[in-house]
C-alpha cells in the first residue's frame, strides 16, 4: 500500500493530536494508579513529540525531527516503566531516564552528520524496538496480563509496533528512505504505514482499561478489607459466611466459627494511647492470619474482636486452630513492659435449624460469642467450646492436641 508523504504527515498529526488530548485527560483520571500515571504521561510526551516531528518534517528540519524522536523514545520508555510498575517489578526509573536522555543527546549530535537522517532513524527505531520487545516479554510473564481485558489490546499493539519497527529498521538500512517523512513512519510497498499509528491508539485504549481495572479492583478490595489489619471487614465476613452456610446446607459438611477477643485491650489504649493499641491489633491480626489454614476465613468483626470461619471443620478440629492462635498471641509483647498479649476464644459449630441462611449465620456467631464470654468469665487466655460451655485452658499444641480429639473440654491446670 502506497501513501503520499503529505498524507502520512496529516494522518500523523490527527492521530497524535487525538492521543495527546486523551492522554492529558487520563493523567488526571488515572492519578490514583501509579502505573496509569506513567502510561498517560508517557503517551502525553510521545504524542507531543509525534506532533513536533510531523510538523517539522514538512520543513525538513532535522534538529526538530531529532528532538521529537528523542522525546518520543523518552515517552515510550515511561510507558514501559508503567508496565513494570503494574506487574510489581522494579521500575528502574533512573536507568530508563538515563537511557532516554542519552538517546536524545545522541540524536541531536547526529544532526550535524552527512547521513544524520538515516542514523537518527536507525537509533530511534532500534531503541523503540527494544522497548516494545521488553514490554511484550514483561506482559507475557505477568499473571495479570492474562486475565485483564485491556492486557491483550496492549500486547497486540506492541506486537504491531515491534513488527513495524523491525521492518522499518530493515528499510532504513537501505538507501530507499523517503526524504521528509518522519522517523516513525516510512511508506513502502511492503509496510502498511498507518499500522503503527493505529497500534498507538489501540495501546492507549488498552492501557486505560488496565489502569481502570486496577483502580476498580483496589476499590473493591478496600471495600472488603479492614483498613487497619488487612483482614476482611464485617460486611465482607457476613457475605462470605452466608455463602459458606449455603454450602453447608447443600453438602452437609461441618462449619465452625471462632470468635476472638483481645484481653484487657481497653487498658492498653488507656495507658499507652490508641496508636499503641492499633499496633497490638495489627500484630494479633498477623498472628491470626499466620495461624489459619488457606481455606479458613479471618476477619476483624469490630473493635478488638475477630472472627475466623473454618469450613469442613467440626468443633473439636477447630480447637487445634484455637491452640495455635493462643500460642502465637502469647508471644506478642505489649507496650511499656506490660507483659504479653492474650486472647479469649469461643468455638462453635453450625447446627441445623429451620431458619434462613442469614439466621443460621447469626446463630452460629451467637453460639461462639457466648462461649467467648464464658472464656472471659473463667479467667481469659483460653478457649471454650460452644457445645459444652466448659472452659479449656490451651496448652502447647504438641501436648494437648491428641487429647482434644476425645474431649469436649479440659480442666485448667
Amino acid at each position: 500500500m502506497h501513501l503520499a508523504p503529505q498524507t502520512i504527515l496529516v494522518v500523523m498529526m490527527v492521530v497524535f493530536s487525538s492521543t495527546l488530548v486523551m492522554a492529558a485527560g487520563l493523567v488526571l483520571a488515572l492519578r490514583r494508579s501509579e502505573a496509569g500515571r506513567l502510561w498517560a504521561s508517557g503517551h502525553v510526551i510521545a504524542s507531543g513529540a509525534g506532533l513536533v516531528v510531523a510538523a517539522s518534517a514538512g520543513a525538513d528540519s532535522l534538529p526538530l525531527i531529532a528532538l521529537g524522536a528523542g522525546a518520543y523514545v523518552i515517552g515510550r520508555l515511561a510507558i514501559y516503566r508503567g508496565v513494570r510498575v503494574y506487574y510489581g517489578l522494579p521500575e528502574y526509573a533512573a536507568t530508563l531516564r538515563g537511557i532516554g536522555l542519552l538517546v536524545l543527546a545522541l540524536l541531536l549530535l547526529m544532526t550535524g552528520l552527512s547521513n544524520g537522517r538515516q542514523l537518527i532513524s536507525a537509533v530511534a527505531y532500534s531503541v523503540l524496538a527494544v522497548a516494545s520487545l521488553s514490554t511484550i516479554v514483561t506482559m507475557l510473564r505477568g499473571v495479570r496480563g492474562r486475565t485483564s481485558i485491556g492486557g491483550p489490546l496492549v500486547l497486540a499493539s506492541h506486537l504491531v509496533l515491534l513488527a513495524s519497527q523491525v521492518v522499518t529498521l530493515t528499510y532504513v538500512a537501505t538507501p530507499k528512505g523517503i526524504p521528509g517523512v518522519p522517523v516513525f513512519v516510512q511508506a513502502s510497498g511492503s509496510v502498511w504505514p498507518l499500522a503503527p499509528l493505529i497500534a498507538v491508539l489501540l495501546g492507549l485504549f488498552g492501557f486505560s482499561l488496565m489502569a481502570m481495572e486496577q483502580i476498580i479492583a483496589r476499590n473493591e478490595s478496600g471495600a472488603r478489607l479492614d483498613a487497619l489489619t488487612g483482614l476482611l471487614n464485617r460486611g465482607a465476613l457476613d457475605m462470605t459466611a452466608v455463602g459458606m452456610v449455603a454450602r453447608w446446607q447443600r453438602d452437609g459438611e461441618a462449619l465452625s466459627c471462632l470468635v476472638i477477643d483481645v484481653d484487657h485491650f481497653k487498658l492498653v489504649n488507656d495507658t499507652h494511647g490508641h496508636h499503641a493499641g492499633d499496633n497490638v491489633l495489627r500484630e494479633i491480626a498477623t498472628a491470626l492470619d499466620n495461624s489459619r489454614r488457606a481455606s479458613d476465613i479471618a476477619a476483624r468483626y469490630g473493635g478488638e474482636e475477630f472472627c475466623i470461619l473454618c469450613p469442613h471443620t467440626d468443633e473439636h478440629q477447630a480447637t487445634a486452630l484455637a491452640n495455635r492462635i493462643l500460642r502465637k498471641v502469647r508471644a506478642i509483647e505489649l507496650p511499656g513492659n506490660g507483659g504479653y498479649a492474650s486472647v479469649s476464644i469461643g468455638v462453635a459449630q453450625l447446627r441445623g435449624a429451620p431458619t434462613s441462611r442469614e439466621g443460621l449465620w447469626r446463630n452460629l456467631f451467637a453460639d461462639a460469642d457466648r462461649a467467648l464470654y464464658t472464656a472471659k468469665q473463667r479467667g481469659r487466655d483460653q478457649y471454650v467450646l460452644g457445645s459444652s460451655m466448659l472452659p479449656v485452658v490451651a496448652e502447647d499444641a504438641a501436648s494437648e492436641a491428641p487429647a482434644q480429639a476425645d474431649l469436649d473440654c479440659a480442666t485448667p491446670a
